[in-house]
């Protein structure tokens, strides 16, 4: 019997030319939220990029933010520039989201204190009818792309 030593190997990486978007107008429902995920999970999977987790969980925490304190549409885009994957959540609100002291009982009140920490950097611009919530993450192939 012949064994064979596993190797690890790393996920390719992207070339500075890879450049995709996508984008889903959801309603400013509860709904949006398990909408705005398996939109970024199906995205995600159709680039074959890795770590889909970080991008559904932090965009889940956008559009509940966008559900509870905007109205109208919301927008959700997703791109890929090289090895940055962007997402954005627009909405009708012109507040600017703000980190708060969740208490240990409450169910909410973390959602940008995990932006802050899982995302390699974001930000808030003003748009003419709101705003747009954006964070970036590194981007990697799965090891089948």
């Amino acid at each position: 019997m012949r064994v064979l030593a596993a190797s690890h190997t790393q996920r390719p990486t992207l070339r500075r030319s890879h450049r995709a978007a996508a984008s889903r107008e959801l309603a400013c429902h509860p709904s949006a939220v398990l909408d705005a995920r398996r939109f970024v999970g199906q995205t995600l999977a159709a680039w074959r990029l890795a770590d889909a987790d970080t991008a559904q969980l932090l965009v889940s925490e956008l559009v509940t933010n966008a559900v509870q304190h905007a109205a109208g549409p919301i927008v959700l885009t997703v791109t890929i520039v090289a090895s940055t994957l962007r997402c954005a959540v627009s909405d009708a609100d012109p507040t600017t989201p703000r980190q708060r002291e969740a208490g240990m009982d409450e169910e909410s009140g973390r959602g940008m204190l995990l932006l802050q920490e899982l995302s390699r950097r974001w930000g808030v611009h003003p748009t003419g009818t709101g705003k747009t919530v954006w964070f970036d993450l590194s981007a990697s192939l799965t090891s089948e792309g």
